[in-house]
């Protein structure tokens, strides 16, 4: 059964895929003028910019932040607008220097379809110098950029690629990863430097919040019938990621298991994707914060931090947590997490008590490390 699901979900993709490059190439055909290359954009001249992600998920969403801090960077005097179709984009984005407005078209059917509308003439009531579209292949992101009133439109070109764009960038084959990907626009329209390790996911939490966040996870340690001993090391995790990448509640049972006989000094605090979602052990302390701003304040005060391919394991990351991820679908070098002291584990072919004492085994090393 779980063969037949795979092959079903590697075939869903190959058509998703498909689809678009058909799309694409159909429209690239019937476009006169597809796209332009300046040898350089000039970053004095532009004062108003907009990157347009047009993604739902929270993951995406965090990859994003590393674009818009290389953006800050390189013209520090410009307002950077963001417009995305991620519902809590606003809870999350704030705080990040150099952003302006963040606009949120609502993809929840037609009852939100008034909201979006007036998010539209927003967007494109204002003149920008420049719009950017950071991904090769999205339909919804083209459409976008499409609509916007701007001086340079920035992107990816390609046989696909059906919009005009002032400035076509090349698809860069050493940057593969889904967050350092979209800096090769900056790369080569400005002379961008990407530092190796430099780039990173970012949540841009105050002072009050991270104090806010250690007293949630303080009151949720102290509600759990498994106490945390003087001492020890609380571990963050999520167990409940989307689709083929979800391990299985019993996969997480047996890891824990595994895992608390190799490091029994442990205290494991789940995250919760909902307040009523059944933990992998009642016995462990749970948190959910329906605020991703307020969970990554939370969680920044764990010790590492465990998780399949999901938006938690990114905002974990993107709080500065050392956390170890597991792929068992999708790859670690588009999708995994890049904080310096992160790892990411292939976990096929691999039982849950062996990933249990490969972990058990970093979190020891990294101890000594500390020390």
């Amino acid at each position: 059964m779980a063969a037949l699901r795979n092959a079903f979900w590697k075939l869903e993709r190959r058509l998703r895929g498909g689809f678009r490059k058909m799309i694409g190439q159909a429209l690239a055909g019937r476009s006169a003028t597809r796209t332009g290359t300046p040898a350089r954009l000039d970053p004095a001249s532009i004062r108003q910019i907009v990157v347009v992600r047009m993604n739902s998920r929270l993951g995406n969403t965090l990859a994003t932040t590393a674009l818009l801090t290389a953006l800050h960077e390189t013209m520090p005097g410009a307002s950077i607008d963001v417009l995305t179709t991620y519902a809590d984009a606003g809870d999350l984005l704030p705080g990040i220097p150099g952003l302006g407005n963040v606009m949120v078209l609502s993809n929840r059917g037609w009852r939100r379809l008034g909201e979006s509308l007036k998010v539209l003439r927003a967007y494109r009531a204002t003149k920008y110098d420049l719009a950017i579209d950071p991904v090769p292949n999205s339909l919804g992101g083209r459409i976008a950029l499409r609509l916007c009133r701007t001086r340079w439109r920035l992107g990816f070109g390609g046989e696909t690629q059906w919009l005009h764009l002032d400035f076509a960038a090349e698809l860069p084959t050493e940057l593969r990863h889904e967050v350092l990907r979209p800096l090769a626009l900056l790369q080569q329209a400005f002379g961008y430097e990407v530092e190796p390790g430099k780039p990173r996911m970012r949540v841009a939490n105050s002072d009050r919040e991270i104090e806010l966040g250690a007293q949630l996870m303080s009151e949720r340690l102290g509600q759990a019938a498994r106490q945390p001993s003087a001492g020890s090391t609380v571990i963050g995790f999520f167990a409940s990621a989307r689709g083929q990448k979800n391990l299985g509640m019993q996969w997480w049972r047996d890891f824990w298991q595994a895992y608390l006989e190799v490091r029994p000094d442990t205290t494991p605090l789940e995250v919760l994707p909902s307040a009523s979602h059944p933990p992998v052990n009642s016995d462990f302390a749970t948190v959910h914060c329906p605020s991703p701003r307020m969970l990554a304040a939370t969680i920044s005060h764990v010790s590492g931090f465990f998780s399949a391919d999901t938006g938690p394991m990114h905002l974990a990351s993107a709080a500065g947590v050392p956390t170890i991820a597991f792929f068992n679908r999708t790859h670690p070098s588009v999708f995994g997490p890049i904080g310096p002291k992160d790892v990411a584990m292939i976990v096929n072919g691999m039982t849950p008590q062996e990933v249990a004492r490969d972990c058990a085994d970093i979190v020891s090393r990294r101890s000594v490390a500390a020390t």
